[in-house]
C-alpha cells in the first residue's frame, strides 16, 4: 500500500476539464472562490481509479519524503569577520521608518523556541504538523524566526521586522528536519485560512530519500527512480495548483528559499537551479549573497535562478535555548526577505494599498537592487537583485 496526496475543492467550483486542455483544472465560475482540502488515504495504485471517480477530485500523488534546506558550515567564507547585522544595514532594514506592525506572517519550519527572550511578548499561534511538538530541538526555524522579527539581544539587533506581533508558526518538519510532502501542504492551507500576510518556507522534496525507501522495498533502481521523479513531480503539480486556487485579492505572498545545493568551491560549474517546492509558478524565491572582493556575489552554496538575493551569510539570529548563533543557508535569506515583506505590508497598508501575493511582489521586485552586487553577475545567478526595505524619511 502507498500513501497518497488528494486534493480536492469542497465549493465543487474547480474541476478536471472535460476535455484535456493546457490547464490542467479549472474553475466552473470564474468569480466564485474554492476551497481546497489536502487529504491523505494509504490506497494500491489500481484505487486511484476509484478517487478519479470523484467529481470533486483534482489530483493524486504519492506522498514524498521532505528535507530542511540545512545550514552550510562553509568556513572558507569566514562569516566569523563580518560584523554581526551586516544584512540589515545591506537591505535598508536599520534606514527605514517602517517594524512590520500589522504584517502577519507565517513561517512552515522545524518548529519554534516559545520562551527564547527574542520573542518577548510574542504568543505566536502554532500547529504542530510533523508530529514532534511545536517546540524546536532543531534550532533552524527559531533562527529563522529571529532574523524576520526577533527583538534584540544584548542590544544587538537581529530582527528584520521587529514591529510584528502576529506570527504563525506551522511546524512542517521533525526535529531531524526530515518531513512529508503532506505535512508541508497542510501547514500551507492553514497559513492561508488564518489570513497570512507572507508565507515562507526553507524545505525541499527530497527525492534522493525517496529513491532509497523504495528500493529499501524491494524496487530495481531503475524503476524506483522513475517512481520518484513521478511523485515529485505529482507534488509539484499539487502545490501549484493549491496556490492557482487561492483567490488572488487575498492569496499571500508564498516566499521560499532557493536551496543550498551548489559546490561552486569546488568547481565553478557545479551549479543546479532552485529546489522544489519553491521552484513552483506563483514562489518568489531567495537566494543568499555574502561579500566579495568586487561587491556581494550568491553564496557558493545558493542556487541559481532566484527571484531576488538577499543575506545569508555570516547571519546571526536567535539560538534554540537562549542566547544567538550565526547561520549561512538561504534560508537565513529568505528571513531578511520575510521581514522586509513585512516592512512593505506595513507601508503598503498605510499608503492605502491592497496587500496580497502580487501587489507585495510587485512591489519587493520593484524596489531590489544592483547597486553593490558583483558588476559580472548575470540576470540568472541574481534574479533581480538585492531585496530593499521602504525608503522613509529616516533616510
Amino acid at each position: 500500500m502507498t500513501r497518497f496526496i488528494v486534493l480536492r475543492d469542497r465549493s465543487g467550483n474547480w474541476r478536471r476539464p472535460a476535455v484535456p486542455s493546457l490547464n490542467a483544472i479549472e474553475p466552473t465560475r470564474p468569480d466564485e472562490p474554492a476551497e481546497p482540502e489536502i487529504t491523505t488515504v494509504e490506497l494500491s495504485p489500481k484505487y486511484v481509479d476509484e478517487i478519479e471517480k470523484d467529481p470533486s477530485f483534482l489530483g493524486v500523488s504519492p506522498v514524498v519524503p521532505t528535507r530542511l534546506l540545512a545550514p552550510e558550515p562553509m568556513d572558507e567564507l569566514r562569516a566569523d569577520e563580518l560584523v554581526p547585522g551586516w544584512g540589515q544595514s545591506a537591505i535598508g532594514a536599520d534606514r527605514t521608518q517602517y517594524t512590520g506592525k500589522g504584517a502577519r506572517i507565517a513561517l512552515l519550519d522545524t518548529g519554534i523556541d516559545t520562551q527564547h527572550p527574542a520573542f518577548a511578548k510574542i504568543t505566536p499561534m502554532t500547529r504542530d504538523y510533523a508530529g514532534t511538538g511545536i517546540e524546536d530541538a532543531n534550532g533552524h526555524g527559531t533562527h529563522v524566526a529571529g532574523t524576520v522579527l526577533g527583538r534584540d539581544m544584548g542590544g544587538m539587533r537581529i530582527g528584520v521586522a521587529r514591529g510584528v506581533t502576529s506570527l504563525l508558526v506551522g511546524k512542517a518538519l521533525t526535529d531531524s528536519g526530515h518531513g512529508r510532502s503532506e505535512d508541508f501542504l497542510r501547514a500551507l492551507l492553514w497559513a492561508r485560512d488564518q489570513k497570512a500576510d507572507v508565507i515562507g518556507f526553507s524545505l525541499a522534496f527530497d527525492t534522493a530519500a525517496h529513491i532509497e525507501m523504495l528500493t529499501a522495498n524491494g524496487y530495481p533502481m531503475t524503476l524506483a527512480t522513475m517512481a520518484a521523479v513521478h511523485a515529485y513531480r505529482g507534488n509539484l503539480r499539487i502545490f501549484e495548483n493549491l496556490l492557482g486556487m487561492m483567490d488572488p485579492a487575498t492569496r499571500p505572498l508564498v516566499m521560499g528559499a532557493i536551496g543550498n545545493d551548489c559546490l561552486r568551491t569546488i568547481s565553478p560549474e557545479f551549479e543546479t537551479g532552485p529546489a522544489a517546492p519553491s521552484a513552483a509558478r506563483g514562489v518568489l524565491t531567495i537566494g543568499a549573497l555574502g561579500p566579495g572582493s568586487a561587491g556581494f556575489s550568491p553564496a557558493p552554496f545558493s542556487n541559481i535562478g532566484p527571484s531576488l538575493m538577499a543575506p545569508g551569510v555570516g547571519i546571526v539570529s536567535a539560538s534554540a535555548g537562549d542566547g544567538v548563533r550565526s547561520m549561512n543557508g538561504s534560508s537565513m535569506a529568505l528571513a531578511h526577505g520575510l521581514g522586509v515583506a513585512a516592512l512593505w505590508a506595513e507601508h503598503m497598508r498605510e499608503t492605502g494599498q491592497k496587500v496580497n501575493a502580487q501587489t507585495l511582489a510587485t512591489n519587493l521586485v520593484s524596489a531590489a537592487t544592483t547597486d553593490g552586487l558583483s558588476p559580472h553577475l548575470t540576470l540568472f545567478e541574481r534574479g533581480q537583485g538585492l531585496i530593499q526595505a521602504p525608503r522613509s524619511t529616516l533616510e
